[in-house]
């Protein structure tokens, strides 16, 4: 791969993690009134440590199992996974299919530091 191709590649994961991120102070409100946070992380990565409040739904499997979490496609989502990166790409797959309010919580850290930490 040449230097501008590891450039766009590099980019177009920054593009991804910022894409319809939420601000702390809105992510805590939806989840005091009840959104869904997902982890779009692997299993593996989920069993080795994960905040208590998430439900593990991974990235390869969300548009297969998405509708068993959140059947209403009003129901307010935040994604995160271990950077920002995959929940991006998740957010913009459930956009795709119609969900209104899905939102990138960004990286594991920040999701702790949204919930309250508790991660095991």
């Amino acid at each position: 791969m040449t230097i501008l191709g590891v450039a766009g590649v590099l980019v177009a994961a920054v593009f991804l993690t910022q894409l319809n991120s939420v601000t702390e102070e809105a992510a805590r409100e939806y989840v005091r009134k009840g959104a869904k946070v997902i982890d779009v992380r692997t299993a593996q990565e989920y069993a080795e440590r994960h905040l208590p409040t998430t439900v593990n739904i991974p990235l390869d499997e969300l548009k297969e199992r998405i509708g068993s979490v959140a059947p209403d496609k009003e129901t307010v989502l935040l994604l995160h996974c271990q950077g920002g990166g995959r929940s991006g790409v998740g957010t913009q797959t459930l956009k795709g299919m119609g969900y209104k309010n899905v939102f990138n919580l960004g990286s594991f850290e920040r999701a702790e530091k949204i919930l309250g930490g508790g991660g095991k």
